[in-house]
């Protein structure tokens, strides 16, 4: 019995002295996973309360695989559940409900995305709200826009390899690993420690960023008709956003593949009247949750 105490003892010292952990991808066969993505918009009043106006909901499944260097993401719509003002209308919630999206990459390097090609025929076409809010859509969503969201999101995912040292800013380390990405740029990257979820061990790091949208309308049409509703706002036009972005995510130590992503952005807009010149600043508070089940 006691040398059985002592074996236990070793290994939780073990554990928790441990100062590094390698991250690689090893899908030696295809794993499946089902995601839960919910995001948060908000804007803040006069007074400075945050009120919600959309919450969206989504469910897919993704399947990676990898043959040699190259990785392989599948993802399939399976269903929404959003609500509020613009449950239907943010292009890159939206995006989401594309029945297929197939991702090639290699290591961190996005190689083809295929999939936002059909967005207008088989997402925007589909969505039950009035022709002229489709049409609004379409016009202020590009592809080129929709697979840059994606990109970001599979390098800021990808973004660790090799032996990484654990509760540690990891900025050098991954210098020559940082992607440049339009209107968007790290600051830093820190690693904290290895936590279990839903039976996984899991490698956690944020990844600290500013990002700038340069036509940020859905966030101000919310903004204008859930909390400035009793002002004249609606003969201003809607300025560049800027965002302060914190980017948690948790990865599998046994394949790469993420177990979670959370990210939170802090967001200042501007609003000028065409002809006055007169300003206004408003600010958002926004969140994206990933959850990751192996099925």
């Amino acid at each position: 019995m006691k040398i059985l105490v002592l074996i236990a003892a070793f290994l939780l010292a073990s554990c928790v002295g441990k100062k590094s952990v390698v991250v690689k991808y090893d899908l030696q066969s295809p794993v499946k996973i089902e995601v839960f993505s919910q995001s948060h918009y908000a804007t803040l009043d006069d007074d400075g309360v945050e009120q919600i106006g959309t919450i969206t909901e989504t469910y897919f499944n993704n399947e990676y695989s990898q043959a040699g260097e190259t990785l392989f993401l599948e993802r399939e719509f399976r269903g929404d559940a959003s609500k509020g003002y613009l449950k239907k209308s943010y292009p890159g919630e939206l995006a989401l409900r594309i029945p297929n999206l197939k991702i090639t990459a290699n290591g961190i390097r996005v190689i083809n995305i295929e999939g936002y090609e059909h967005f207008d025929s088989l997402v925007v076409a589909k969505v039950t709200i009035p022709e002229r809010w489709k049409r609004q859509i379409s016009r202020m969503t590009r592809q080129i826009d929709l697979d840059r969201i994606e990109r970001r999101r599979w390098e800021i995912t990808h973004l660790l390899l090799g032996e990484v040292p654990l509760n540690s800013n990891v900025t050098a380390l991954v210098a020559g690993r940082i992607p440049k990405m339009p209107h968007a740029s790290i600051d830093s990257v820190v690693t904290k420690g290895v936590r279990e979820i839903d039976g996984r061990k899991c490698l956690e790091y944020i990844v600290y960023l500013q990002e700038k949208e340069l036509f940020p309308y859905f966030i101000w049409e919310q903004h204008i008709a859930t909390v400035s509703s009793g002002k004249n706002f609606k003969s201003y036009d809607n300025k560049d956003a800027f965002y302060k972005n914190r980017y948690e995510v948790a990865l599998n130590l046994k394949n790469g593949i993420p177990c979670l992503e959370r990210e939170y952005k802090l967001g200042e807009h501007g609003m000028q009247h065409p002809e006055t010149k007169d300003s206004v600043v408003f600010k958002s508070q926004i969140s994206h949750e990933r959850l990751y089940k192996v099925l």
